[in-house]
């Protein structure tokens, strides 16, 4: 008996220098820390010298403090700057204020906690020549959702953006976000994007596919920046050394399901009128809408028949290859708009 065996005889995968950068707040811990599941998952394609991990404790709430960070904030933005990384890969960890959404950015003299505008927290995190870092990287907030759910401080994070121009920009809408879920989208990050090379942009869905406990937790906020260069030529210059416009989307993943969240919509866990636990039944076309794509989810608890009505977000969107049951939604939260 015999038999044929094939194999490859080379293989390539994408081996460029990468920069992994985690900024922790302080008190927060370090224990599983994502970056450095992604710097595992990146070890054994990399040598020493192309796989640099640097993760570094913050704390600003004073203005002492402020003025020590600003000058630990230059050595490394010099020793950083020094290296040509193809790749950097930025991390921020840290809290966000429940009622303001707002980023704490260390301790006061008496130990208490101080929050600040997400624009001038971002403006301080990184102090020149840090801001040179950011450019053209990709920036993961492992923060809550208040962040981006409310207006100013969603805005406020967009105005950082065209500021210090990071290519893609990842949050979430959890309102008490568990980084443990991003688990696997981070190891699929690091294995389809850092290694296969392929855009975060192309890529984002099959992420998203095998993150199957972030489906039910919370939605995803994607900021592309479109046509920037790879340049050493100085932050405040790059502009004027680009041959278009650079152009900022803003973009919404989330997860629907027709039995448990219906336009992305998660419903209760219990009725509200019979306190049956998970009752709900198929949602359905709401055959009364205020809005004609709106859904219909009923109690099917006996005798009881409680509603409950959801509907899309008032923005353009897409279904990304779903079904009748369950699927992603891509809204455009914030059309392309020049930076």
């Amino acid at each position: 008996m015999s038999s044929i065996c094939e194999r490859a005889s080379k293989s390539q995968v994408c081996a460029e220098s990468t920069l992994i950068l985690h900024f922790l707040c302080t008190g927060m811990q370090t224990q599983g820390s994502l970056p450095l599941l992604l710097k595992t998952t990146l070890d054994e394609y990399h040598t020493k010298a192309s796989l640099e991990y640097t993760e570094v404790t913050f704390d600003f709430g004073t203005q002492k403090k402020l003025n020590q960070w600003r000058a630990k904030a230059k050595k490394l933005g010099a020793k950083l700057g020094a290296s040509d990384f193809k790749r950097k890969i930025i991390f921020v960890t840290v809290h966000s204020e429940v009622t303001r959404g707002d980023l704490f950015s260390g301790k006061d003299e008496k130990g208490g906690d101080v929050a600040m505008r997400v624009e001038e927290f971002m403006s301080c995190l990184f102090s020149p020549p840090l801001e040179e870092v950011m450019y053209t990287s990709t920036l993961f907030m492992l923060t809550c959702g208040p962040l981006v759910s409310f207006q100013e401080s969603f805005t406020s994070m967009q105005q950082s953006i065209r500021h210090l121009q990071p290519e893609y920009t990842i949050a979430f809408t959890a309102l008490n976000f568990i980084n443990a879920v991003l688990k696997p989208f981070l190891v699929s990050y690091g294995v389809q994007v850092l290694i296969e090379g392929h855009a975060l942009g192309d890529v984002l869905q099959d992420l998203l596919n095998v993150s199957l406990g972030l489906r039910m937790h919370s939605d995803v906020i994607l900021f592309h920046v479109a046509g920037l260069i790879s340049s050493k030529a100085p932050f405040l210059l790059r502009r004027a050394s680009l041959a278009t416009t650079p152009l900022v989307t803003g973009y919404r993943y989330s997860w629907y399901h027709s039995h448990q969240r219906p336009w992305g919509n998660s419903l209760p866990i219990g009725c509200k009128k019979c306190a049956a636990i998970c009752p709900w039944g198929r949602s359905k076309l709401d055959p009364q809408p205020d809005q004609p794509k709106a859904r219909v989810t009923k109690c099917q608890s006996k005798g009881c028949n409680f509603e409950v009505r959801t509907q899309p977000l008032p923005h353009e969107y897409q279904v990304l290859r779903g079904d009748e049951t369950s699927g992603w939604l891509k809204y455009v939260i914030c059309a392309a708009e020049p930076l």
